[in-house]
């Protein structure tokens, strides 16, 4: 009788599967990259489709192991940035790293400037890879658009990096995980076309659902005899909610507070609403009301703060990424799955807001309208900037120019402080009668 596995070795949740490991259709060319020294790569796409797995995988084809062959750094390791500086300090110099291949994952974590550095840096030593016996090679592994700031200033790398965007599993892939996990285990799926459909082609949360499949049925290592295992998606979706709930209502609630109750819980119901793991802020600006659009294009910039803020020992960024420029990672493919599967009705109760309350603050573009005489403008900046920087959201007609451009402005400013502002502050001094 051939040696029993075990469940969480089959279907599994933490490391690398021993098992059900599915080879993505670049892993030749990836392989063949890391072969040649000097070659720097890049690896992008969604948290948890195995980008770290398929490098894991060559070093194992290859024998490498660590210190001896590469080190591996995670940028999530509180001293991430003194290795990384440590290995392009010894490299600059003219000096040999040792050893000569460094992974840096969750390249997305460091700040902006730190990746444009590293993007001339290799761009720099690349030039002069000729001149060393073992020349070093960096291997960048991080979601979507982190790549943006390295290849900004390091376009011309060309040959000298292999850039790779992984793209969601297809159904064939995840086919194959499920038919290796059903072979280990000696089970068959019914409903496998319902399986495929809930893990939205992430291998990760495939790993998870069929785990959570087995374990109900008390599937714990291989049957002696085949298994057919009916499941209710429903309830599986219940089970698994109920456990997602404890684990990541505190970050969702922690992020439709903000700072001070603005309005990122109105993009946190758009994120519910879209399934993809890379979201623009396009696509949250089409789910919100028209009429709620402004507000929600003003706390742009100041979403980042609402993720990672030191001050309030606030660091959200293990389940999702937020750069102003490019839009909403989310890092965490069970929180993506716990924000498409959340009642909203919940969140609020969470919250303390009374759905009523949500909806009618919804009718209202602006939180406050000034009107003024031109006379009185130099005050009414100094408010303006003060209410702004507390999150208010305010109409303002020097803020509002492109807007106001080329329309009848008693007409739009009627419309404005009638339908659209909450509130309207109003300068009262001596000019204010007299115009219009």
């Amino acid at each position: 009788m051939p040696d029993k596995k075990k469940l969480s070795a089959v279907f599994t949740t933490v490391g690398l599967p021993p098992y059900t490991y599915v080879k993505p259709s670049y892993y030749g060319e990836v392989r063949s990259d890391i072969d040649q020294p000097g070659k720097h790569l890049l690896i992008e796409g969604p948290s948890r489709i195995r980008k770290t797995c398929i490098v894991y995988k060559v070093f194992e084809d290859f024998g490498w192991t660590a210190a001896s062959h590469y080190e591996y750094v995670s940028c999530r390791d509180n001293d991430a940035t003194t290795r990384i500086t440590r290995f392009f300090d010894v490299a600059a110099s003219g000096g040999q790293p040792d050893p000569p291949v460094l992974v840096i994952d969750d390249f997305h974590l460091l700040g902006m400037q730190h990746r444009s550095h590293i993007g001339s840096a290799l761009k720099r030593m690349s030039d002069r890879a000729f001149e060393v016996a073992t020349p070093f090679q960096v291997i960048l592994i991080g979601i979507p658009t982190a790549g943006i700031s390295l290849l900004m200033d390091a376009y011309d790398l060309g040959p000298r990096l292999g850039p790779y965007r992984f793209p969601r599993a297809t159904d064939t892939e995840i086919n194959m995980l499920i038919d290796e996990g059903e072979t280990a285990l000696n089970v068959l799926f019914e409903d496998r076309d319902i399986l495929l459909a809930e893990s939205v082609g992430n291998f990760w949360l495939a790993q998870h659902i069929c785990n959570k499949v087995c374990s109900t049925k008390e599937i714990y290592e291989t049957q002696d005899d085949t298994m057919i295992l009916s499941f209710d998606l429903l309830d599986i979706r219940q089970r698994l909610m109920a456990e997602l709930t404890q684990r990541y209502l505190p970050t969702a609630r922690t992020f439709a507070k903000g700072k001070k109750w603005h309005r990122t819980y109105e993009v946190l119901i758009a994120l519910t609403r879209i399934s993809d793991s890379v979201v623009t802020y396009d696509k949250i600006l089409n789910l919100v009301p028209e009429r709620r659009r402004p507000g929600v294009k003003a706390i742009r910039g100041r979403i980042a703060e609402v993720i990672h803020d030191v001050s309030r020992h606030v660091d959200l960024r293990k389940q999702i990424m937020f750069e102003p420029e490019s839009g909403f990672s989310i890092e965490d493919p069970l929180f993506r799955y716990f924000l498409s599967n959340l009642e909203i009705a919940k969140l609020y109760q969470d919250l303390g807001i009374e759905n009523d309350n949500v909806e009618h603050s919804r009718l209202y573009s602006y939180d406050v309208g000034f009107s003024f005489a031109g006379e009185t403008r130099r005050i009414v900046e100094v408010v303006n900037y003060e209410l702004k920087a507390e999150d208010v959201v305010t109409f303002y007609d020097y803020d509002q120019q492109a807007f106001l451009l080329a329309l009848d402005l008693q007409e739009t400013l009627g419309r404005v402080y009638f339908e659209l502002c909450r509130y309207y502050l109003a300068f009262l001094d001596e000019h204010y009668n007299e115009k219009v």
